[in-house]
């Protein structure tokens, strides 16, 4: 009697775990379908590419859009000239991080300002105030993400704005101000950076 229960019970977990593999197989994958939503696409550019494109402070090359990344982030190439410098800002949602590949970047985090020259990484958390420029005497040039996208579109207005009205122009900074708002971009401006404090 004990060899027969032993063997129907041998059975039954034969059968109910070949059912339980034959219904895996064949469910589809929520997970997978689900990582499939938010997989960045394929990125693969070439050092001429993307184009550069002029705006206010120098060029700008966009390398990954937060549309390429399904928002998680996005990286730009910018070249700054001499002389252009940020007002103090911070991104409230929004990480920030520079990787300097020529010249010498100039940022001031919180209280402290410090040169960072080719080969330095800054990291700058949401919610940080901070300002950067080239104080320099050459361009600097700088690998600058986004973490999540988005504000990379900040740069692409300006691009637009641009071609239209140049930034000797007496209402240039009021028009900057007001496709920032329009764009609804994560930054808020809290002073003029004086660079001589």
């Amino acid at each position: 009697m004990k060899k027969i229960l032993l063997f129907v019970l041998l059975v039954a977990a034969l059968f109910f775990s070949f059912e339980q593999v034959s219904e895996t197989q064949t469910k589809p994958d929520k997970t997978l379908s689900e990582q499939d939503k938010t997989k960045p696409k394929i990125i693969a550019l070439k050092s001429d590419e993307p184009d550069e494109l002029t705006y206010d402070a120098g060029t700008v090359r966009f390398l990954a859009s937060s549309e390429d990344t399904n928002g998680a982030w996005s990286l730009v190439e910018l070249k700054e000239m001499p002389g252009y410098k940020t007002n103090l800002h911070r991104h409230n949602n929004t990480d920030e991080a520079f990787y300097v590949l020529e010249g010498v970047l100039t940022a001031k985090i919180a209280d402290k300002t410090s040169e960072y020259p080719a080969g330095s990484y800054i990291l700058i958390p949401r919610g940080t105030p901070h300002a950067q420029g080239n104080l320099g005497k050459v361009p600097v040039k700088v690998l600058l993400t986004f973490t999540p996208g988005g504000f990379e579109r900040s740069f692409k207005d300006r691009v637009e704005l641009f071609k239209t009205v140049k930034p000797d122009h007496p209402d240039f900074r009021k028009m900057r101000e007001e496709i920032t708002r329009k764009g609804k971009y994560d930054v808020e401006f809290l002073s003029v950076w004086d660079t001589q404090k």
